[in-house]
């Protein structure tokens, strides 16, 4: 069987889960591109909790939310937000697709679950020098959430941050279409000279049409800082064009004498993790448990 075909409960059989199910309400959706939805979760107290739908079939999504959103405070309880492609041939994100009239106010059923989390559950915190972030598409979901919650915690910032971010261009052209663009330059603002934030924009096409005509996207010399007029308000990225390298994820992870420190998320399609977490895991200085990453399918 093809791992396209597993159901959820299938493909993360391995996963950790917690055992007990969670009641929480479907208070808002807001729709951040053509084809992903962000959902918030409300969780009630448990002298309101009511009884719940349940969907043909379990779906696992990834949280974008940080443990401090999920805390009540005062007069606001805490929430989970979920990020939601859209895909018709899964019957959980179909129904999450439904119209907003028809599932608003839904009371429905969590679980929790995953070993792609902050602090890794193989490293001691404590070792961690340089964080690396390497995102592929909507592999950027989980990755928001625990750059997030390191942004929430200063303590945490003084280690060394590399975030690679590898997208398509939007076919309008527009950079603030990206998705989670404007909340990563948000939590990149400040100017930390030890943070990078690089995009690796992909669609040729659509790249050229911005003004970069005859450059050979996959030229060392055309995969630098050239920020065109509609990226101008987008000065927190370093903008790169062509796919992330190799050499790119090398640099990424520092110098030899160093990678003691480093501990790696990669999340993305399976074919960009399998070539990436391979070359990582076997790169000089580095060891397996300090290479994570979660196959977007």
């Amino acid at each position: 069987m093809s791992s396209t075909s597993l159901t959820h409960e299938e493909r993360t059989a391995a996963e950790q889960r917690e055992a007990d199910l969670h009641h929480v309400k479907l208070v808002q959706i807001a729709q951040i591109s053509e084809s992903m939805r962000l959902l918030q979760l409300e969780i009630p107290p448990p002298e309101q909790v009511k009884a719940s739908r349940c969907v043909p079939q379990a779906g696992g999504f990834t949280i974008t939310s940080t443990p401090e959103d999920a805390q009540h405070k005062e007069e606001k309880r805490g929430y989970l937000e979920l990020a939601i492609q859209q895909s018709p041939k899964s019957p959980p994100a179909a129904w999450l697709w439904r119209p907003k009239v028809e599932i608003l106010g839904s009371d429905v059923l969590v679980r929790v679950g995953g070993s792609f989390v902050w602090p890794p559950p193989t490293v001691d915190p404590a070792k961690i020098k340089r964080l690396v972030f390497v995102a592929g598409g909507v592999g950027i979901n989980p990755l928001i959430s625990i750059l997030s919650h390191l942004h929430r915690n200063p303590q945490e910032l003084s280690r060394h941050i590399e975030f690679l971010y590898t997208t398509r261009m939007p076919s309008s052209g527009n950079p603030s279409s990206i998705l989670f663009l404007m909340r990563l330059e948000a939590l990149f603002f400040g100017g930390n000279s030890h943070h990078s934030f690089k995009v690796f924009l992909t669609r040729t096409s659509t790249v050229e049409r911005l003004g970069f005509p005859g450059h050979d996207l996959e030229a060392e010399e055309a995969r630098v800082d050239r920020p065109a007029a509609m990226m101008n308000e987008h000065q927190i990225v370093r903008w790169c064009y062509g796919r992330i390298k190799h050499n790119d994820l090398l640099d990424a992870i520092g110098p030899l004498a160093e990678r003691d420190g480093v501990v790696v998320y990669i999340c993305g399609v399976p074919s960009m993790t399998d070539e990436f977490v391979a070359l990582l895991r076997k790169a000089e200085g580095m060891e397996e448990k300090r290479v994570l990453c979660e196959k977007w399918w």
